[in-house]
């Protein structure tokens, strides 16, 4: 079958804005590649209502997929509803997390076909080979379907048991045009299980990783092309140190000089602080670690399993290497903690904490996270308008403070960290250019939204895409 695959523009958060480009979702890439290991023409393309008609008419699929986060469903149903209005022929199939966890609610409102629940890569080959032998309802397990106004196969989830069986990523399956930067992933879930984050609930609690040596094979095959600049997409990368040390190694003994991202734990840089050097000797420029919070309770709460002082002492490790590394902080706790004294504790903590760029988030309640569940079930989920669970909008009735109130925390913590910090930042900077992390443009958009948000001078729209009238 004629497959076209579709990646929704990208919705930036926070700081993620000043990236210039769209990235092509990880997930859908494999889906494609898998697609096209069992017999059928597969392509990747980003789209959405405004162009999705002139996708078809040059690509001529007879199956579309989409996949999307939370965030960007509601654009994807828009999308779905304009393809079906005008090519009610062509079958349609969304996944990806949103569509896992919500997926009766979805089939109540937007006229998809099919679901994928989980991973896909076994799943939609079968699907298309069900397709194409005239069967639409096939029971394949993670393919959820509507038939006679009832759904139908939603009760699992589907994932592989070995990530080796993964299929190659290669170029030809990103449409002409559009950028292609190598994404390796070496594992998928994640053993640990933080209240507001669905990888967990995704994936069922598993962890599962590929063998050093077919991580390498990927990487190769990116190098010869010319490629020297990769990012991980595990959700932590160093899970098993002995594994990242097996992969410098072979980094070395391949004679492979490339530069790459990913992101960790505090506490397994506590544990073992000398991986650090052995990943910066390897290439490794950038580290992206979750800190979440600088209240012990609240850490607590979110199951974070990290204390107040390993967080003191990994950054103190991470400020002595010529690794850039990049904070992700919370403003929330979904309990007792959401009072104005506590958010200034936590903004407190995080202006003493060394970094070279932090970025800040609205504590949000994602389908599918123990978070969610615990908020709903208090009545306190005031919004299911999925466009303002982008962790820039507070969706949840707080019990200290008033939602307008938890977002007006966000440019505060903003310009009383960034402007303690003083001519450090100048100094982070400069290392994300010598590292190669940022371009002067970079620089410039990084300046202009402290200077506009953090200054509280415009609106956070209007500091994330300058050009915007104020209102």
């Amino acid at each position: 079958m004629n497959v076209l695959l579709i990646s929704p523009p990208e919705k930036s958060l926070g700081f993620a804005s000043i990236n210039s480009g769209t990235q092509i979702l990880q997930g859908i890439l494999y889906v494609a590649a898998a697609a096209k290991r069992a017999g059928h023409q597969a392509l990747v393309t980003i789209a959405d209502k405004n162009n999705i008609r002139e996708e078809i008419e040059k690509y001529q699929p007879q199956i579309v997929g989409f996949t999307c986060v939370t965030m960007n469903y509601l654009s994807v149903k828009d999308t779905i509803h304009t393809l079906k209005n005008e090519f009610p022929h062509i079958y349609t199939i969304l996944g990806g997390h949103h569509a896992t966890f919500m997926t009766h609610e979805i089939f109540a409102e937007c006229p998809v076909d099919y679901i994928c629940r989980g991973e896909g890569e076994v799943s939609f080959p079968a699907l298309l080979d069900s397709l194409e032998n005239g069967n639409p309802y096939p029971t394949i397990e993670g393919i959820a379907y509507r038939k006679d106004g009832q759904v139908h196969n939603a009760d699992k989830i589907t994932l592989l048991d070995n990530l080796d069986d993964l299929p190659r990523i290669t170029y030809d399956l990103v449409a002409p045009g559009l950028g292609f930067s190598p994404k390796i992933v070496s594992s998928r879930g994640c053993p640990f299980n933080c209240s507001f984050c669905s990888i967990s609930a995704f994936y069922q609690g598993k962890w599962r990783q590929r063998s050093v040596t077919d991580v390498m094979d990927d990487v190769e095959i990116a190098y010869r092309e010319g490629h020297r600049k990769f990012w991980f997409h595990d959700d932590n990368l160093t899970v098993r140190t002995d594994w990242v040390r097996e992969f410098c190694r072979e980094l070395d003994k391949r004679k492979m000089k490339i530069t790459w991202n990913c992101m960790s734990r505090i506490d397994t840089i506590v544990n073992d602080p000398d991986l650090i050097k052995t990943m910066a000797k390897a290439g490794c420029v950038q580290i992206n670690i979750g800190i979440e919070s600088g209240i012990q309770e609240v850490l607590d709460s979110y199951q974070k399993k990290t204390t107040l002082d390993q967080i003191r002492q990994a950054a103190k490790t991470l400020r002595k290497s010529n690794i850039f590394y990049l904070l992700f902080m919370i403003l929330g706790s979904g309990d007792q903690y959401d009072t104005p004294e506590y958010i200034d504790q936590n903004i407190r903590f995080f202006e003493s904490v060394p970094f070279d760029m932090l970025t800040i988030s609205i504590l949000t309640p994602l389908p599918g996270t123990a978070f969610y569940e615990k908020i709903t079930s208090e009545g306190r989920l005031i919004s299911r308008d999925w466009d303002k669970y982008d962790m820039l909008h507070c969706v949840y009735q707080p019990t200290g403070v008033s939602p307008q109130e938890m977002e007006s925390w966000m440019p505060k913590a903003y310009k009383r960290i960034y402007f303690k910090r003083g001519l450090k930042n100048i100094s982070s900077l400069m290392l994300g250019f010598r590292t190669g992390l940022y371009k002067p443009r970079r620089i410039f958009n990084f300046l202009r939204f402290v200077l506009s948000y953090a200054t509280e001078t415009k609106s956070l729209d209007e500091s994330l895409r300058p050009g915007q009238k104020k209102t």
